[in-house]
């Protein structure tokens, strides 16, 4: 009889250790389950920006018809908390154009590694994408002035340095020299049509 007591007691005993183990070796704690997936490793989930904020930005693009010249486009872009030069590159490059009549001519997977202002002029910084294949003059001209003539829509902003991967460069394709920073061309603008004088009807 105390055999079979002792037996009994030993058993309820065995019970209640295994049946607290789960809880704690997933959780540490007892009593409190957070893990009930049998996943092993861990998992990965995507942390949204928690302040998108959406900013108007002129960006410069190209027209498809191949003519040399800029056409000025407003954008809205989720910039968050980027500074204006770093969202209005990020909205010139991962942007599609509106019209249908203007084009992005940035390689696929460019992306800005970093833009940093000193003074007026700022430094932009791209990965290897942006120079990795060979361009004609035109697409590298017109792809360079986009940016030149995007930032310095900035008062304050009056030259642009490149580099890439961290690295001064000297050109993309052997079409423009990138070495020293780059002003804002004007022969690339598109030029305001002329007005007539409201009084006498003659342009001016």
């Amino acid at each position: 009889m105390l055999k079979k007591i002792c037996m009994l007691l030993m058993l309820v005993l065995l019970l209640a250790v295994t049946g607290c183990e789960p809880t704690e070796k997933l959780t540490g704690k007892k009593g409190e389950v957070k893990d009930v997936t049998g996943q092993k490793g861990s998992v990965t989930t995507e942390v949204k920006d928690p302040n998108p904020l959406t900013k108007e930005f002129v960006v410069y693009r190209v027209q498809k018809n191949g003519e040399q010249i800029l056409i000025p486009e407003k954008v809205r872009y989720a910039a968050g908390k980027k500074t204006k030069e770093e969202g209005a590159l990020e909205a010139l490059i991962h942007t599609d154009p509106v019209s249908k009549q203007l084009m992005n001519l940035f390689p696929v997977g460019t992306k800005v590694r970093s833009v940093k202002t000193d003074g007026d002029t700022v430094t932009v910084d791209f990965n290897q994408n942006f120079a990795s294949r060979g361009q004609g003059s035109f697409n590298e001209r017109m792809m360079v002035n986009a940016i030149v003539c995007t930032l310095t829509e900035f008062p304050e902003i009056k030259k642009v340095k490149f580099l890439v991967e961290g690295k001064d460069i000297e050109t993309i394709s052997g079409h423009m020299d990138l070495l020293d920073p780059l002003t804002r061309n004007p022969d690339v603008l598109a030029k305001p049509e002329k007005q007539k004088d409201k009084k006498t009807g003659d342009k001016k």
